[in-house]
């Protein structure tokens, strides 16, 4: 009876990865996946931009997360367009990280190892499909830009009010976010990212290029998910509990001794890593 389910299991499951490897190879999809990085790339280059901003001074405010940056997007002229704009790239790229989990674009294998990571991939089409839905209610409330903040203040404040279980979750988050972390300088410093990219068709100065940028963008991003384990571990230890995410992340660095060098650093490693993105648009193996 029991290999009668797990034969039907494993029938479902070859059935979808079949529909999902047709799915992505159509022309439309592989488009708007392309598409989808561009968005990408104008997202962090825009949550870049507002970081230098925060260390010139011409903004007080937090960055806040991505979804905070697409509220503050909303508040420049023209905002709304953009915004639709961003909705239909997130979408695409939602849906098509979805499908290279699902048909195993990156050739991840059916180990543990290539489970995680194709599960990670479906992961991050959720968060972008998330984020389209983001900017959709931000479109029709005109949502405030530090809402996010409060969320992820009110979320720790639920998670920690969980006796002993909120505090080890909140530490076994921490401690992800750390390994996330030193997981994303290893793939910038080792270049291992442009495993999934068409090299041969990169002339010239843009592998160093490709190269450099991906250092910066990875590192500075590995800095981010590093502050921000730290504080989730932080808060579960009672020492400081509020609000966690990038813009506290970027807070807590702008206070400690090098401040606002480092926070410099990681503004043109969240702009590198949309030049990156539109890099990917064109080079970046969608199927």
């Amino acid at each position: 009876m029991n290999d009668a389910k797990e034969q039907s299991l494993g029938q479902v499951l070859d059935s979808t990865v079949e529909s999902a490897e047709e799915t992505v190879r159509q022309p439309a999809v592989k488009s708007l996946a392309r598409f989808g990085f561009f968005t990408k790339g104008f997202l962090f280059i825009f949550m870049g931009g507002l970081a230098i901003l925060l260390v010139t001074g011409e903004r007080r405010r937090p960055v806040g997360d991505a979804a905070g940056a697409l509220a503050d997007i909303a508040e420049r002229p023209y905002g709304k367009v953009l915004l639709g704009i961003f909705i239909f790239g997130a979408l695409g790229h939602g849906f098509w990280n979805i499908l290279r989990g699902a048909a195993d674009v990156d050739d991840a294998g059916r180990g543990w190892q290539g489970i995680l990571k194709r599960c990670i991939s479906i992961g991050i089409g959720i968060f972008y499909l998330g984020l389209s839905a983001s900017a959709f209610e931000i479109i029709l409330a005109a949502r405030a830009a530090d809402s996010t903040a409060q969320t992820a203040g009110s979320f720790m404040g639920i998670l920690l009010a969980i006796p002993i279980f909120g505090a080890m979750l909140s530490v076994f988050i921490g401690l992800g976010s750390i390994g996330a972390g030193l997981h994303e300088c290893y793939s910038g410093l080792t270049g291992k990212y442009r495993e999934n990219y068409r090299l041969w068709e990169i002339s010239g100065p843009h592998h160093i290029l490709i190269y450099v940028l991906g250092v910066l963008s990875f590192t500075a991003r590995a800095l981010l998910l590093v502050i921000m384990g730290y504080l989730f571990i932080e808060a579960a230890l009672g020492t400081k509990a509020g609000s966690i995410g990038m813009d506290a992340a970027l807070m807590a660095l702008l206070s400690s001794g090098y401040g606002r060098m480092l926070v410099s650093f990681t503004a043109i490693g969240l702009i590198c890593h949309g030049v990156l993105a539109l890099y990917e648009a064109k080079y970046r193996r969608i199927c």
